[in-house]
């Protein structure tokens, strides 16, 4: 397999080895330390990761700070702790908690109609609720799609929300989780009613400056800011610059932003240490929305929400170049972490849950046991270690009780983890494996004929 930057790959590895130790914790061993290092760097070897910046805190306080890699190519210029991130999506986070913020103040509720507070919104729109919005279930139609295939934005969101009412729903209301930019551009529309200010000015008064964030905000395709990292974008295993946005004002509700790992963390740590509302309004708040069929989605107040080795999972994805997420036990309130992983970019599509999973199973593998089972596997493939590749599918089988369904699930998604981030031909022996074991899966054989295609377009 061809990796992307493996030229200095080996020392890039012994660079990272010594970074940061001073930034580190004494509680986390040496050889964490420098595992985490190296994991950065392998990252960078098998993903095409251009530039890496990582801090992880345990129970509020730092972990681990690490850095790998280059904020520019062109310029060869090296990721250092100052360097800050496009983090995209990550600012619908901000507006999730504005929105907490009116719910607990009782300036909104949860269940009215959208059109209780927007009365000039689409008339067919009326079953959509706040709580509909916030889980993306909503149903509404796009308008980002449609903005991005006419290469124009709509020069107001009143605008924007006119032009959808031709526009049929893409899904029955309720029914499932669909992720919506058009849900976060009501909710900032219902924010600036309820408060009679703009939206940035709802930030920066609520969030930015109350938690003394420096070095966060957003940004458009025409503003310049210091230390700012260049976006790239992987094509079939090759990095390209990516396509700078000029996104209007009325965005930043659902994209736009920048920051740093240290300002996402302070953000996060803020949020559940009770800056921002209540932990018990909070801890109200924080549930998946059940769909029609009863089972729960995956959105808890706008934030992906997980359960996994007896941890909650609450965070956001940024653009697929960052991760913010924050793990924690309900059952021992000190037993926590939170986790900034920020790129700018990688050689194909690697998931940001991969490279989350890659540094936790190494934080706690016992704790975080399926992180690590995930990485065995993507390591394993990668490696062509078949011997590892028993052992690991007998931990799949033995987490799951031998349930052919969900290891089949299982070893699935890892094996298109692989495909989007390692690229189709880097799959193969993972979609031929989940074959072996599954030799009757329509599904597997899909798969593994969609790879082949993939390879010889």
């Amino acid at each position: 397999m061809k990796y992307l930057f493996s030229a200095f790959f080996t020392t890039s590895l012994l660079i990272l080895t010594n970074c940061n130790s001073a930034n580190a914790l004494e509680e986390i061993p040496l050889s964490m330390h420098t595992s985490l290092n190296q994991q950065l760097a392998i990252n960078n070897e098998r993903y095409g990761v251009v530039g890496q910046s990582v801090l992880i805190l345990k129970n509020h306080q730092q972990f681990y700070r690490g850095q790998h890699g280059v904020a520019n190519i062109e310029l060869n210029v090296d990721i250092t702790e100052k360097h800050i991130f496009p983090s995209y999506s990550i600012t619908k986070l901000l507006t999730s908690v504005l929105m907490m913020q009116q719910v607990e103040k009782g300036s909104v509720d949860l269940k009215n109609s959208i059109r209780t507070y927007l009365p000039y919104l689409p008339k067919r729109w009326q079953s959509v609720t706040i709580e509909h919005l916030l889980s993306h279930t909503s149903g509404i139609p796009r308008y980002f799609d449609i903005a991005m295939k006419k290469g124009i934005f709509l020069p107001t969101k009143k605008a924007v929300f006119f032009s959808l009412i031709d526009e049929p729903e893409h899904f029955e209301i309720g029914t499932k989780n669909s992720y919506n930019n058009t849900n976060f551009l009501l909710l900032s529309a219902i924010l600036e009613a309820k408060a009679g200010k703009s939206y940035q000015t709802l930030v920066a008064e609520e969030i930015i400056n109350p938690l003394g964030l420096k070095n966060t905000g957003h940004t458009s395709a025409k503003d310049t800011i210091n230390n700012h990292v260049t976006s790239y974008r992987g094509a079939n295993g090759k990095v390209r610059k990516n396509m700078n946005i000029d996104w209007p004002e009325y965005t930043f509700s659902h994209s736009a932003l920048y920051s740093t790992p240290e300002d996402l963390a302070t953000f996060m740590t803020a949020l559940v240490t009770g800056k921002f509302v209540s932990q018990k309004t909070l801890k109200q708040l924080w549930k998946p929305m059940k769909l029609a069929d009863g089972n729960k989605g995956r959105y808890a107040f706008g934030f992906e929400y997980a359960f996994e080795d007896g941890y909650y999972h609450s965070g956001h994805d940024g653009g697929n170049h960052v991760k913010l997420r924050h793990y924690f036990n309900p059952k021992d309130s000190a037993d926590n972490y939170t986790l900034v992983y920020a790129t700018n970019g990688n050689a194909y599509d690697v998931w940001t849950d991969v490279l989350a999973d890659s540094l936790m199973a190494i934080v706690d593998p016992d704790k975080f046991e399926m992180a690590a089972i995930k990485e065995q596997f993507l390591s394993n493939i990668l490696e062509k270690n078949d011997k590892g590749l028993i052992e690991v599918y007998k931990a799949v089988s033995n987490v799951f009780d031998s349930d052919e369904a969900l290891i089949e699930r299982f070893l699935l998604y890892r094996a298109y983890a692989i495909r989007y981030g390692s690229g189709a031909e880097s799959s193969i022996p993972a979609f031929k494996f989940l074959i072996s074991k599954f030799p009757n899966s329509d599904r597997a054989q899909q798969a593994l004929t969609d790879a082949n295609a993939a390879i010889n377009k």
